[in-house]
């Protein structure tokens, strides 16, 4: 109360247990009303799941129902009402709330929980709302922010959340922790020597170690009396917790599965305190098991638990190149995370904690999860910042900034769509894709879609894609009921943009509709099949077509150029078209060489592939220049494609070419090739040699003429001769890019008179080699030759030899070498040698 009464403001660090997710708004609340204020707080959770309960539990410690006093707003889900004064969301909806309404219109206050898990969409919230705070401060009507964490960098978040005042206070609270008894695997049972070929490997391992922690902890087991209680276990994936809790039932357990897409009621029904019906876990009643996702990590508390067994993975957002957005992979969990989950066993006293690692596995894992702004594709982040009026939220007071490579392909792909203009800002359109809760690649799909095809489906499908209705194994028969919530809102928004926008009607309707859908939605993922024919013969010489017997299943090219197998294409019947709604990277033996794997797809007409990604289609002639004899090859083809598949390519005269075409070509050559592939005669790589020499010598006035380097005159200089199929004279214009007033022959001379009176050329370094100028001579023809000369400041490498030509010193400092050297060579030398001079002062 006391940091809100001096600033308005406060960062809480308090570890689990301490009650703030359900405490901390009633306090905010109570501020509130004291100063007079009539607001609502807003309270953030990262989860669907924690939202609703921790509503419920607030509105139970206020005496009164969800949906009164107490409400909460989640995508697909709502209960608020006119006297709600403390409201439960996403961050999700916070943001799209926030982009809709800037100035939050009748809020007076806004918590953020669990902010040290550093999603994307958080880390949004809270640099908007730092920046909101500070607006609406300058106009006299503040708005409080509270940030809190069980594990937070307090102090970078406070500097972010004072702004101009100075960091905001530092609000930290105590708790007691009890005891925790820690297991740990044996390295033959750790869940990192699974079998990774097996897709239910890490639920048979957690499920026997879930058995284990059932006997270890029963009361009364080894006679020492075991800590009882119910059992909280973590797996990675929805299935995995709907496997696990099946494997338990069978053996009689009470085991339930927990995730965010249970219902709300069946959510309630797990979350709920069971002590008030003799059913507690830590009371004479059955235990219960029950298995959840990371939504039990952190504001979720599941009560009567006291056994954690852990199976230290965690699935998390990913930036896919290959798909060119996020998506979930499943990988080891943070120290942070493991610790959070075995917390979760000592909230209501001494727990035991069962980790599917060992304990050498655990101090090597890595100390927290990176911030997802610096793993995730950033399209979405972008065109919500873009909206907020902060092009690339370069002003947002964002905890981590947004990589540069990553925000510019983000900017690239918005501007690609239509949704950025060339200066950053937002467009028209690009506000209408903002309003659909997906991501901007998903929301053009539906949008265009939905000309074609029902809104009906079109929200069904995207709701798949977007992760909130069900898997992608097989949209053309999985697809979510009409009253699944998510896909009633997605039919909601599309028909309201339908009517905007206007629609030719429902004529697509069943595969192709869904074909059509994931098409427009993933334009890039159109795949067509890679027929041994198409490929050059290379899969012959292995002798295994793509359906022969051993193969790993059906090739197929992306519009975007990526090669990928699909191991579910069937057989011989494959179709010639794909839209993909699922693809990942595998290891390129299992793959056929392509290293990439289609996990779900739908058969798509050739017309309907075209239609969806017209922007990429393409019929054009194509110009390349290859090196090979005095002016290398120049040819030409007509190629019509979609993206990188190529639909049909004919042979088309290279003179029937503009000069500014085979020009283009060359220059694209050279600058692939370098130009020295080009044919040199001997006088003009010696030219090439000498020039670059000087250059790198730093002489004034000679150019770079290296491969890697500027050769951009030489460049220039070659190209119309090579364009038209002529030898270029290379000593020649190698001379002409000297300058006049510089003397090529006196700063790099080809040769040197020794004082025996012979002369021998200069051997200059291999362009790009970085090498001295080179002499080779006899021994005895640099008697009276006190010192190396230089040559561009540099002296020159004399590699001296016997009267037999054998070598006998290399040195680049003569007198150094006649110094001392000299006479261990003279020693050896002139009894072999009688008949030639061996001075003792050479």
């Amino acid at each position: 109360m006391e940091a809100l009464s001096t600033r308005g403001t406060a960062v809480v660090q308090a570890p689990p247990g301490t009650g703030k997710t359900t405490l901390a708004p009633q306090y905010v609340l109570e501020f509130l009303r004291d100063a007079g204020r009539t607001g609502r707080v807003i309270v953030t959770q990262p989860r669907r799941v924690a939202a609703r309960s921790s509503a419920a539990r607030i509105a139970a410690l206020r005496g009164s129902k969800t949906g009164g006093e107490v409400g909460y707003t989640v995508r697909g889900d709502r209960k608020v009402s006119a006297g709600t004064l403390i409201e439960m969301v996403t961050p999700g909806v916070l943001l799209r709330r926030l982009l809709s309404d800037p100035d939050l219109d009748g809020v007076d206050a806004v918590v953020i929980d669990e902010i040290h898990e550093r999603h994307l969409e958080s880390d949004l919230v809270f640099g908007m709302l730092a920046q909101l705070r500070e607006l609406r401060g300058d106009l006299g009507d503040d708005l409080v922010v509270v940030a809190m964490s069980a594990t937070l960098d307090a102090a970078q978040f406070a500097r972010l959340l004072g702004g101009a005042d100075g960091p905001a206070p530092l609000v930290d609270v105590p708790s007691p922790v009890h005891p925790l008894e820690m297991h740990y695997a044996t390295s033959r049972d750790s869940v990192t020597n699974r079998d990774r070929r097996d897709r239910s490997a890490v639920e048979d391992l957690v499920t026997a170690t879930v058995r284990r922690a059932l006997a270890e902890t029963a009361p009364g087991a080894n006679g020492t009396g075991g800590t009882g209680g119910d059992v909280l276990v973590f797996v990675p994936t929805i299935r995995g917790t709907q496997t696990v809790a099946s494997a338990l039932s069978r053996d009689g357990v009470d085991a339930v599965a927990l995730h965010g897409r249970l219902t709300p009621a069946e959510q309630a029904r797990i979350v709920s305190d069971r002590s008030g019906d003799g059913n507690h876990g830590g009371g004479d009643g059955p235990r219960r098991v029950v298995v959840a996702t990371d939504v039990a990590e952190s504001s979720l508390t599941v009560p009567g638990v006291r056994v954690v067994v852990d199976s230290c993975l965690s699935r998390v957002s990913r930036r896919d190149t290959t798909r060119g957005m996020s998506v979930l992979v499943t990988e080891t969990a943070s120290q942070a995370s493991m610790t959070q989950r075995a917390g979760r066993a000592g909230r209501e006293g001494p727990g035991t904690v069962y980790r599917c690692l060992t304990a050498a596995e655990y101090s090597r894992a890595p100390v927290a999860s990176p911030p997802a702004v610096l793993t995730s594709d950033l399209t979405a982040a972008m065109l919500d910042v873009a909206c907020w009026g902060s092009p690339g939220g370069t002003d947002l007071p964002l905890p981590d900034p947004f990589p540069a490579p990553a925000a510019e392909a983000a900017a690239e792909t918005l501007r690609s769509l239509g949704a950025l203009d060339t200066s950053g800002a937002v467009t028209g359109y690009g506000r209408r894709l903002a309003e659909i809760p997906a991501d901007p690649r998903l929301a053009r799909g539906g949008l265009v879609a939905s000309r074609r095809v029902s809104t009906g489906t079109v929200a069904k499908v995207l709701a798949v894609l977007d992760g909130g209705a069900g898997p992608v194994d097989d949209l053309t028969r999985n697809l979510p009921s009409a009253k699944d919530p998510v896909v009633a809102r997605f039919r909601r928004i599309l028909e309201d943009a339908a009517t905007q926008g206007g629609r030719t009607g429902s004529s697509l309707h069943g595969t192709d509709a869904v074909a059509y859908t994931l098409a427009c939605s993933f334009p890039g993922l159109i795949a067509h099949r890679v027929d041994d024919r198409e490929d050059g013969g290379s899969r012959g010489s292995r002798g295994a077509g793509p359906n022969s017997p051993g193969s790993h299943g059906q090739r197929y090219l992306t519009v975007s150029g990526t090669g990928a197998v699909w191991r579910d294409a069937g057989g011989t019947g494959a179709p010639e078209w794909i839209a993909v709604a699922d693809i990942t990277g595998a290891s390129t033996r299992s793959t056929d060489g392509t290293g990439a794997v289609i996990r779900a797809a739908v058969p798509l007409t050739e017309s309907l592939a075209f239609e969806a990604a017209a922007p990429l289609l393409h019929d054009e002639v194509t110009c390349t220049w290859t090196p090979g004899g005095p002016s290398g090859r120049l040819s030409a083809r007509r190629v019509r494609g979609l993206g990188a598949v190529e639909l049909a390519s004919t042979p088309v005269s290279v003179k029937d070419l503009a000069a500014g075409e085979r020009e283009k070509a060359v220059r694209a050559g050279l600058a692939r090739h370098g130009p020295g592939v080009l044919e040199w005669s001997s006088n003009a790589a010696e030219l090439r040699r000498r020039i670059q020499y000087l250059h790198d010598r730093q002489v004034e006035g000679y150019p770079d003429v290296a491969d890697s380097g500027g050769a951009v005159q030489l460049t220039e200089f070659v190209v119309p001769d090579l364009a038209a199929g002529r030898r270029p004279d290379l000593a020649g214009l190698l001379r002409g890019l000297v300058p006049w007033n510089r003397h090529l022959d006196t700063d790099a001379p080809t040769t040197l008179t020794l004082p025996s009176g012979r002369t021998v050329r200069l051997r200059y370094p291999d362009v790009g080699s970085g090498g001295p100028v080179v002499v080779v001579t006899k021994l005895q023809d640099c008697f009276g030759l006190e010192a190396s000369p230089e040559i561009a400041g540099r002296r020159v490498q004399f590699q001296l030899t016997s009267p037999a030509q054998r070598p006998l010193a290399v040195t680049d400092d003569l007198a150094s070498f006649w110094a001392g050297p000299y006479h261990q060579v003279r020693s050896e030398m002139r009894g072999r040698y009688p008949k030639h001079a061996w001075p003792e002062n050479p």
